[in-house]
């Protein structure tokens, strides 16, 4: 009798894929709603509760030199919820997710520029600034194969001091 329930649990702990994965994603966020544009890239561990609920953790970094700045950048952390309302099956996970975020952002702008016989002399300014605030999600997972995963997702973050952030993710992962 031991020796059967012992193979039975054997069976059952090798169909159960790992809670864990592992995504990186990059694409574009509007920092300032749109002020800036740049490119982002995320690195996002999730762990599955169940079938309707998840939780993430990412560190993003960005960087633009295209908007109203000369140059602009962030580094940033986020702690999310997920709920999949149409239950995560294992091959398609649609989920909705709010958290909390906070990030560093660097910007870098003309402050002066002169010309004068000794040539011409640009001054720049720097502003260096930190926030808390908070994610709204929305996400779409496709398994592909038994381990690997492609997803998109959108995001704004509306951040405490009046910054807002917004973009959208192509996402690449693999269960752990």
């Amino acid at each position: 009798m031991i020796i059967v329930y012992f193979a039975i649990n054997t069976a059952n702990a090798q169909e159960i894929s790992s809670q864990f994965d592992y995504r990186l994603g990059t694409g574009i966020s509007l920092l300032g709603t749109g002020d800036m544009r740049t490119l982002m890239v995320e690195n996002e561990l999730n762990y599955k509760f169940n079938w309707y609920l998840a939780t993430s953790v990412s560190l993003a970094y960005a960087k633009s030199n295209s908007g109203v700045f000369e140059a602009s950048s962030f580094f940033q952390g986020n702690l999310n919820f997920y709920l999949s309302p149409f239950k995560n099956d294992g091959k398609g996970d649609f989920r909705i997710g709010a958290g909390l975020s906070t990030y560093d952002v660097s910007d870098t702008r003309i402050f002066r520029t002169e010309n004068s016989p000794e040539g011409f002399f640009v001054e720049y300014a720097y502003d260096e600034r930190q926030a808390v605030g908070a994610n709204i999600l929305l996400e779409y997972t496709r398994t592909l194969g038994e381990k690997w995963l492609l997803g998109i997702k959108s995001f704004t973050q509306p951040y405490f001091n009046g910054d807002i952030n917004s973009g959208i993710l192509l996402k690449v992962g693999r269960v752990l």
